[in-house]
């Protein structure tokens, strides 16, 4: 586990600070197979052309290579396809995470896995932008009913039938229902404010402000505890930081909401730990941060991200993925410690997002996997 969380780092440190580890050579298979799972496949046999491979490896590696920047292009070629039919009609869309950071600071914007493209538009501009999309051949999908909606923060995915590349269209950052939602730095307000105009390729879209995207990508990727796509949040913040000259000023007045300090908090104290950014960059500002954590809870954060999204650790009968998820949300809410130790094992018992928590079967269901199934 060791021997491959630093294995990873190696490969992370090359992306996030163009730092080369030329001793780091030798992976073993476990690793290259996690590697391939979480979609870091091509960044490692790009930035590793000389390690030691199997014939099989070697070819596994070439053929996802291809189907990772095919992909890619793909949906870069949509992205563009839609903003410059939007341009023409007078809407700028704003790109989102994993676009607007592949194309601007990784080091080949295909080393960025995207399951969907995430744009941000005017409330107002919706209707000009379902039109263009159905212009262009895509339809709206989901297993949610139309009424779920109607109070979320992006409408129905569009997808194209035969490209099978999808848009989320967001009008906020984050959904009402969302402790985040009421943060300041995530008002309408402040939104428009921090949208900066620039060009990807020659078609103009927007960026939101690197500063408000640190912060965003900080919460999203904390919102849920992901193995596969998990790392992707914490590059993308590494490399913000590693490549630009933050107002630090600004980016800590936001953090310090009291729904936002701790993850902000874990995330830069984590890629500064395993020097993912520069030293010089944070330290000086991390103790301006005013969470709430403990040195255990801090631990057991680090904890969970080393063996699960470094490690590639199985989910086990106890700590099954959906128990994993509970005790990383609760460890990383702004609530007393001691309440987390209370809640922890009811939260267990009685799963706060299930609507059957009460249901007897479903909870004889639970057992049943507990004591016959290795896994959720």
């Amino acid at each position: 586990m060791i021997a491959q969380k630093e294995q990873f780092l190696s490969l992370l440190r090359q992306i996030a600070t163009n730092t080369e580890n030329p001793s780091a050579e030798t992976f073993s298979a476990g690793t290259i197979n996690w590697l391939r799972q979480i979609h870091l496949g091509t960044a490692f046999i790009e930035l590793f052309p000389t390690a030691k491979l199997t014939p099989s490896c070697s070819e596994q590696l070439k053929a996802d290579k291809l189907t990772t920047r095919f992909w890619f292009q793909s949906q870069y070629e949509a992205t563009l396809e839609l903003a410059s039919e939007l341009n023409k009609v007078g809407v700028t869309i704003t790109i989102l995470k994993g676009m607007s950071v592949s194309t601007a600071f990784y080091p080949k914007p295909y080393y960025r896995n995207m399951r969907d493209i995430d744009l941000l538009v005017e409330q107002s501009e919706l209707e000009q932008v379902a039109a263009i999309m159905q212009q262009l051949g895509y339809t709206q999908r989901s297993e949610l009913p139309d009424s779920f909606y109607q109070t979320h923060h992006h409408t129905k995915p569009w997808q194209h039938p035969v490209k099978d590349i999808w848009f989320e269209i967001h009008t906020g950052l984050f959904p009402p229902s969302s402790a985040y939602s009421s943060a300041q730095v995530f008002s309408l307000q402040n939104i428009n404010m921090e949208k900066y105009p620039q060009y990807l390729a020659e078609t103009r879209v927007n960026r939101l402000g690197y500063e408000l995207q640190v912060i965003y990508s900080a919460l999203h990727w904390g919102a849920e505890f992901r193995q596969t796509g998990g790392l992707f949040g914490l590059i993308d913040i590494a490399l913000i930081i590693n490549n630009t000259e933050l107002d630090w000023k600004k980016l800590i007045h936001w953090a310090n909401e009291a729904v936002i300090a701790n993850t902000v908090y874990v995330v830069l104290s984590y890629l500064l730990k395993n020097k993912l950014i520069n030293n010089a960059k944070v330290k000086l500002h991390l103790h301006e941060i005013n969470h709430s954590l403990s040195r255990l809870e801090i631990f057991l954060l680090q904890r969970l991200m080393d063996n699960y999204l470094l490690g590639g650790k199985s989910f086990g009968r106890v700590f099954t993925a959906n128990n994993i998820a509970i005790l990383w949300g609760l460890l990383l809410s702004p609530s007393a410690s001691f309440k987390k130790i209370i809640l922890f094992p009811v939260y267990i018992i009685f799963p706060p997002d299930s609507n059957q928590k009460f249901n007897p079967a479903f909870q004889l269901s639970r057992i049943k996997r507990l004591l016959f199934k290795s896994t959720e």
